[in-house]
C-alpha cells in the first residue's frame, strides 16, 4: 500500500512539474501558436517594425525570453498573467524563442516550445519573381557574368552550362524572352520553391535568319544566405540550347572527294555532330576552274539524325583536261537549321 501511495505521489509531482514548464498560451504577433509550430513572417506582418512574442501563465512572478539559444535573456513586460516582448529583426533570420519562468514561490523553470519563427523581409513570391525577371534581362542582354550569378554553386554541370550559355550569346542576336508562370509551390518554411514556367524565345542567327522556340520548364529556386538562387531547370531546352540540344552540320575539305579519273562528279560527306536531329536542308556546290566561283547547283537532304552522316554526290560540267579546279561545298546555305556552330558549314578542296 505504501509503495502504491509513493508511486502515485511521484507521478503527481512529475505531472505537476511538467505542467509547470508549459505556457497556457503562446502568441506571435497576436496569433496563437502551438509547440513545435513553424511561423513564417514577412515585413508586412510586423507590428511597428517588430515581432511581438507573448506568453500567458498563472502564478508567475516574472518571465524572460531568449532569442539566441539561451546566451542572453530579456525580461518580458507584464500585464496581469500575460507577458510581452517586442523584437526588431535586423535581417532575414530564423528565431527559436525560449522562455524562463520565475514562479511566485521563487522556483525557476526554462521552457523550450520548439517554435521556429522564420522572418523574411521580402515575400518569397516577390523574390522568386524578381529572380525570374533578372534571368530574362541578363539573358536578353547577353550578360554571362550576371546571368550565371543567378545560379547556385551546386547547379548541375555548372561549367558545361556556362559554356552553353556563352555559345548561345555567340550564335544568337536580338534575343527576346517572354514567360508565363503556370504554377507556384513553396516548401513549408519558404526556403525553396518550384515554379512551372512557360518560356517563349525569339532570336536571330549571326547571318540574320529569324528563329523562335518555346518550352515548359520546371524551375527550382532555393534561398542561400538570404538570396534566392536557381538550383535546377528541369526540361530546359531554352537556356544553352545552342550547345545542349542543337544540330551541328559539319563539312571539312577532306570529306570532299572526286574520282581519280575526273568525270565531272564530286562527293561530299556531311556529319551532324550535334545532339539534336536536323530537318531538311540544302547543300550547294560551287566551282572555280580557275576564275570566278560559280554555283553549279544544289542537292536536297530530307533529314540527318544526331551523330549520323550522309554522303551526297553532285555532278557538274567538267573543266578542261589537266586544269586544276576547286570545289566549294556549303551546307544549309539558307540557315534553316538552328545549330550550335555556324562557322563549320563550308569547305573547299582543289583537284589537279
Amino acid at each position: 500500500m505504501k509503495k502504491k501511495l509513493c508511486m502515485i505521489v511521484c507521478i503527481c509531482i512529475v505531472l505537476f512539474s511538467a505542467a509547470a514548464l508549459y505556457a497556457d498560451e503562446i502568441m506571435v504577433n497576436a496569433k496563437k501558436v502551438q509547440e513545435g509550430d513553424s511561423v513564417n513572417l514577412f515585413r508586412k506582418d510586423l507590428v511597428g517594425g517588430k515581432i511581438e512574442f507573448s506568453v500567458s501563465k498563472k502564478n508567475l512572478e516574472k518571465a524572460e525570453i531568449s532569442l539566441d539559444e539561451g546566451r542572453t535573456w530579456e525580461e518580458m513586460e507584464r500585464e496581469n498573467d500575460n507577458f510581452f516582448y517586442k523584437y526588431r529583426p535586423r535581417s532575414d533570420e530564423k528565431i527559436y524563442p525560449e522562455f524562463m519562468f520565475t514562479f511566485e514561490d521563487s522556483t525557476m523553470r526554462t521552457f523550450q516550445p520548439g517554435i521556429a519563427v522564420n522572418y523574411q523581409r521580402h515575400e518569397p513570391e516577390d523574390a522568386v519573381l524578381e529572380l525570374l525577371n533578372k534571368l530574362r534581362t541578363y539573358y536578353e542582354g547577353e550578360n554571362i557574368g550576371r546571368f550565371m550569378g543567378l545560379f547556385a554553386s551546386r547547379y548541375p554541370d555548372r561549367v558545361k552550362f556556362r559554356q552553353s550559355i556563352q555559345n548561345d550569346f555567340h550564335n544568337y542576336n536580338n534575343i527576346r524572352l517572354h514567360y508565363r508562370v503556370d504554377r507556384k509551390t513553396f516548401d513549408r518554411d519558404y526556403e525553396s520553391a518550384v515554379w512551372d514556367v512557360y518560356l517563349e524565345r525569339k532570336y536571330s542567327s549571326r547571318t540574320g535568319s529569324g528563329f523562335s522556340d518555346s518550352a515548359r520548364i520546371s524551375m527550382r529556386a532555393e534561398k542561400e544566405r538570404n538570396t534566392w538562387l536557381i538550383s535546377g531547370l528541369a526540361n530546359n531546352t531554352i537556356f544553352g540550347s545552342s550547345l545542349l540540344s542543337s544540330a551541328d552540320l559539319v563539312i571539312t575539305s577532306d570529306k570532299i572527294t572526286a574520282p581519280a579519273a575526273p568525270d565531272g562528279s564530286v562527293t561530299a560527306v556531311i556529319k551532324n555532330k550535334g545532339n539534336a536531329n536536323a530537318g531538311s536542308f540544302k547543300i550547294k556546290f560551287y566551282l572555280s576552274a580557275p576564275g570566278p566561283k560559280i554555283e553549279t547547283g544544289y542537292e536536297n537532304v530530307s533529314a540527318l539524325k544526331a551523330g549520323s552522316e550522309i554522303s551526297v554526290t553532285h555532278t557538274f560540267p567538267l573543266p578542261a583536261p589537266d586544269v586544276p579546279y576547286t570545289v566549294t561545298v556549303t551546307v544549309d546555305p539558307e540557315n534553316k537549321i538552328s545549330e550550335s556552330k555556324e562557322n563549320n558549314n563550308q569547305a573547299s578542296r582543289t583537284f589537279k
